[in-house]
């Protein structure tokens, strides 16, 4: 399949009919402006970015790509640059589009367990939206606060409730869009079932930007659950809190949530938020759950139930919260631990590997020995529920002249355990540039054919942020 011919760059007059056709304060150019849009959380990458778009409407979206297929320019869909693998980023060049004022709470549809939304709402305004109708939007990515719900969408992210709820993914009924060549597209709605040809709707989860961009989503919604309780239980080794959390789960018990940190996130955490964590010094992996339902002796039985699996797996001490300041005090150790490995170190290999939940013990116990091979403090923490693993590779006495070099070589060898452990290079975070380059050792030749395929159907002269993903 031919690929598309090389993009241009636009002229300052370019820049200019752009600015004229959206009105006054879409476009920038301006210094400060352009290096705010150079980076996002990778904290490994900046491109500075041609200009920046930032339109209201779906409309002005779409002026936007005609424009921009008019000149063969490339354009770089952004949320909230939360993002930690480049995606949004104008690497190579590009105009950066950002969604960030197209960010307002539509509809809530009681009737149809809905939420209708346009793609810079930020995630916790979402859950915000539909709490105050007695409604509940799962997915809980650790950046809720500050990442944008379109965002989410486009690199198919996450969160602790995962194990239980599911993930974006199972949550997009809907979505308007704006193809390559500005045309508009309504893509399902509200309907609970669909079975009507191709589901194009779901091609744009974990598309990053590069099949099409989304103006507006509509959301299913749950019933809020009337109760919840969490539990953490300090445990000798992340194998034993990972052997805990499938004994709950076999045992009829799916938490909402089961984390586990390792002992570099704990001693992260206890440096960052400068006091004692729970349980005993000797603790080196914590297993987090939070449990939900609607009567309050089914989990209270259900809480005495994983207390004492955790303790039957030798759980050195289990702590409860169930009042919300309790609860709140239990979930800032891991909330905090973005924070707290940048604290100890900023500069970080990073990896969002996911493997079958059996083998993130050997996974952490690799990713240990690479670390120790290459001279740096390996932390992982993630989801015990679901097999995703976050690891962070700190330079914490490697050289650094010579850290560019160590984190590719180190993270290579990330990537060869996963996939030894039959794991995949992504688990919520999504490819972008960072983990373009190992996709061919986990895809068959013929599925990133085919995928390039898609992106050809829906972007023919490759404007839409190229480079990303494939």
């Amino acid at each position: 399949m031919p690929e598309p011919g090389p993009l241009n760059t636009p002229t300052p007059a370019d820049l200019e009919r752009l600015a004229a056709r959206l009105g006054a304060g879409r476009v920038s150019t301006a210094a400060a402006t352009l290096d705010r849009y150079s980076r996002d959380e990778s904290t490994v990458l900046e491109a500075e970015p041609w200009a920046v778009v930032r339109p209201r409407t779906a409309g002005e979206v779409s002026a936007v790509l005609r424009w921009a297929t008019a000149g063969r320019f490339a354009v770089v869909p952004r949320g909230a640059g939360t993002g930690v693998a480049g995606g949004a980023l104008a690497v190579g060049g590009g105009v950066v589009l950002s969604v960030e004022r197209m960010n307002r709470i539509l509809e809530v549809d009681e009737d149809n367990l809905t939420l209708t939304c346009e793609p810079g709402a930020i995630t916790a305004a979402v859950h915000e939206a539909a709490r105050g109708r007695g409604l509940f939007y799962p997915p809980d990515p650790a950046s809720l606060d500050a990442c944008s719900i379109g965002g989410n969408v486009a690199v198919g992210a996450g969160g602790a409730r995962a194990v239980k709820y599911g993930v974006t993914r199972d949550y997009l009924l809907g979505a308007e869009v704006v193809l390559a060549d500005g045309e508009r597209l309504a893509l399902g709605g509200k309907n609970v079932k669909n079975a009507t040809g191709y589901h194009l709707l779901e091609l744009l989860v974990g598309s990053e930007g590069t099949l099409a961009v989304i103006t507006r989503l509509t959301l299913r919604l749950v019933p809020l659950p009337a109760r919840r309780v969490t539990v953490l239980a300090a445990f000798p080794s992340v194998g034993h809190a990972v052997r805990a959390v499938a004994r709950v789960i076999r045992a009829r018990i799916v938490p909402a949530v089961a984390e586990f940190m390792d002992e570099v996130t704990i001693e992260a955490a206890r440096r960052y938020l400068g006091r004692d964590l729970p349980g005993p010094e000797a603790a080196a992996a914590y297993a987090l759950l939070e449990l939900d339902g609607e009567r309050a002796d089914a989990l209270e039985a259900d809480m005495v139930r994983v207390a004492e699996v955790a303790e039957a797996e030798g759980a050195l001490d289990v702590l409860a919260g169930e009042d919300p300041g309790q609860q709140a005090r239990l979930w800032e150790t891991r909330r905090c631990l973005g924070e707290a490995l940048r604290a100890w170190s900023g500069e970080i290999g990073k990896a969002d590997v996911v493997v079958p939940r059996s083998r993130v013990p050997a996974l952490v116990d690799a990713v240990k020995a690479i670390g120790r091979d290459h001279g740096l403090l390996a932390a992982c923490f993630g989801h015990a529920g679901d097999g995703n693993v976050h690891v962070n590779l700190l330079r914490v006495g490697a050289d650094r002249a010579a850290w560019p070099e160590i984190r590719a070589a180190a993270l290579e060898a990330v990537m060869d355990a996963t996939r030894a452990l039959g794991g995949l290079p992504s688990g919520e975070h999504g490819v972008g540039v960072l983990k373009r380059p190992y996709l061919a050792r986990f895809l068959p030749g013929r599925s990133l054919a085919l995928m390039r395929g898609i992106k050809q159907a829906f972007d023919p002269l490759g404007i839409l942020n190229p480079g990303k993903v494939l």
